[in-house]
């Protein structure tokens, strides 16, 4: 499983791309200790989590995703709604960052999460 983040949404994440953080493809469901409510809807929704690189989630996140800016931390068992080959883009129009699959588009709205602010405030 490999996530391709292209050019255009490496420079949205550009300023998280760095050593003392680490980024966590999130889906949303309300599991975990980011995570405050889930959703009952049907579709998916994922997030770009960012954290301090000493926090330890492994309770959570101990699966991973290999990407083209890196590895990413995820819940192990949310590769399930994900394909082999995942593209992060962003939309031109809206400026919003999205997930899409060869098929499908997973995801429109994929925000991005500093939990280092919220932290740190």
């Amino acid at each position: 499983m490999f996530l391709t983040i292209t050019d255009a949404a490496k420079e949205k994440l550009a300023k998280y791309l760095v050593a003392d953080k680490q980024i966590i493809l999130d889906l949303d469901d309300g599991v975990g200790k980011f995570s405050k409510v889930g959703s009952c809807a049907l579709n998916l929704s994922y997030r770009l989590l960012i954290v301090d690189a000493a926090e330890d989630i492994s309770e959570d996140y101990s699966g991973t995703l290999d990407s083209t800016v890196g590895t990413l931390r995820i819940k192990p068992y949310s590769t399930q709604y994900l394909d082999e080959d995942m593209r992060l883009d962003v939309n031109p129009r809206l400026n919003t960052l999205g997930l899409f699959s060869e098929s499908e588009q997973m995801n429109p709205n994929v925000n991005i999460v500093d939990i280092t602010k919220e932290i740190n405030a």
